[in-house]
């Protein structure tokens, strides 16, 4: 999400779904968000190191009324594979 912490607001829904997929978002789903921010919609990504950190960050934003709550893998190459939750809120 930090690449898109730099965008303006016009810009990040232009260039959001590249964004996404860069990030390792399947295309099908950026675009899903894509359209889901256009309608005024928050896209909240949580970078988890465990599954337990997994869990509490989709309880937690489940309990505050957060949408489309799922979460995938990555890796980096200096670090062990982590994971991200994301969900529109």
């Amino acid at each position: 999400m930090g690449a898109l912490a730099g965008l303006g607001i016009g810009g990040a829904v232009g260039g959001l779904i590249g964004a996404l997929v860069g990030m390792g978002i399947p295309e099908y789903e950026a675009k899903r968000y894509e359209g889901r921010i256009k309608d005024g919609g928050v896209l909240l990504s949580v970078h988890c190191d465990t599954s337990d950190e997994i869990k509490r960050a989709k309880d937690l934003l489940e309990k505050t009324g957060a949408e489309d709550i799922s979460s995938t893998g990555e890796s980096s190459a200096d670090y062990p594979a982590t994971s991200k939750v994301g969900a529109r809120v």
